[in-house]
């Protein structure tokens, strides 16, 4: 029983000690905890009079400076992430797109180079087109100064000269009188004209006879249309009818690109409906003066007919005294005579050329009520 207690006693005595050490410990740790906390408290005052103490200005100027730096490190930031992209770029990548963009920009310079050649030739062009134009318009205007002078001169004479000039006494007004009228001989049973027509035209003072256009000349057309006709192997019908319209036409053209040639007549093929007809006109050599008509023309051509035909003549204006003079030698021929005024170059005369264009259609057969024309008279 004794032993026991005195190790009771012993343990009682070691926690003792260690609970002393304990309560040592936590007061020192209060100790200090009062000695930060009163130095904190200090600190924090003397912080707040530092602040109080600081001027606006000089806050500001920090702020400045604190944004300034907050905007390098920014700056930093994006070099640094730019610098780590161009990292990654590929070297001969960005090489070949240099030096495409580098082609591109002298392909460029040339193309702008081409252009502003050009562009300065044609205003080169079109400076000495300007400079040649002007030099001529300066000898166009001398031209016209010089023939001004000219004018002037020439009308002050014409002026000078004019009243000198006595004025002139118009000539008495000539009368024309026409031929007697004649009325050509009928037909008692039917009042039908017994002489044929025949067309004398009078131009440029001139006598043109179409009375026949000559056996010479017939035969010359009949032979050049029949050369045609076998050279195309055109077809020709009953009557000279020629069924085929683009034969005829063809024959037409060849004939006008060729005609039979004649010195006193220009000829060609005229198509008039379905008929093939023959134009004559006469060139500038046809044609005789009045004086000169009545030992050619007319003893040759009329000769003998004044039985046969009577004469149409058309007379252009200038030729009205030309007209007059055949006249009076036809007249006292014995020939039967109208006249006609006509304008100038308005007449060519036409004949038949034996062909006509379609089949020959059939005969009409007689009109037992038909009544006969009424009777033409005078041609005059």
């Amino acid at each position: 029983m004794a032993r026991r207690r005195s190790k009771t006693s012993a343990t009682s005595g070691n926690m003792d000690s260690l609970l002393d050490a304990l309560t040592n410990v936590v007061g020192i740790l209060v100790i200090v905890l009062v000695a930060v906390q009163i130095s904190s408290q200090e600190a924090a005052k003397r912080m707040e009079e530092m602040i109080k103490k600081i001027d606006p200005q000089e806050q500001q100027k920090i702020d400045q400076q604190a944004a300034e730096a907050k905007a390098e490190l920014a700056e930093l930031q994006q070099a640094i992430q730019d610098e780590q992209s161009r990292e990654k770029v590929d070297p001969e990548k960005l090489l070949a797109s240099l030096k495409e963009e580098l082609a591109a920009a002298e392909e460029k310079a040339k193309q702008d180079l081409l252009l502003a050649q050009a562009a300065e030739k044609e205003a080169e062009e079109k400076r000495l087109a300007a400079e040649e134009l002007r030099k001529r318009l300066l000898v166009q205007l001398a031209q016209l100064e010089e023939k001004e002078k000219k004018f002037i001169a020439s009308k002050d004479d014409l002026f000078a000269k004019l009243e000198d000039t006595p004025i002139p006494k118009p000539p008495p007004p000539k009368e024309v009188r026409p031929p007697t009228p004649r009325d050509v001989p009928r037909d008692p049973k039917n009042g039908n004209p017994l002489l044929q027509p025949r067309t004398v035209l009078v131009k440029d003072g001139k006598v043109i006879p179409f009375v026949d256009p000559g056996k010479q000349m017939e035969t010359a057309i009949k032979n050049r249309l029949k050369m045609i006709i076998q050279k195309n192997n055109i077809q020709v019908g009953e009557g000279n009818f020629i069924p085929d319209a683009n034969q005829a036409q063809k024959m037409i053209d060849e004939f006008n690109s060729d005609p039979a040639k004649n010195k006193y007549f220009e000829i060609s093929l005229l198509r008039q409906g379905n008929r093939i007809n023959v134009q004559i006109k006469p060139t500038e050599e046809c044609g005789e003066e009045p004086q000169d008509a009545v030992r050619g023309i007319f003893q040759t051509v009329l000769r003998n007919n004044q039985g046969k035909w009577y004469l149409n003549y058309l007379v252009e204006p200038e030729s009205f005294e030309a007209y007059m003079a055949i006249r009076k030698v036809t007249d006292s021929a014995g020939y039967y005579a109208g006249w006609k005024p006509i304008d100038p170059g308005s007449y060519n005369h036409v004949l038949g050329s034996g062909y006509a264009i379609g089949v020959k259609p059939p005969p009409r057969p007689p009109d037992p009520n038909r009544k006969p024309g009424p009777v033409k008279g005078v041609l005059d």
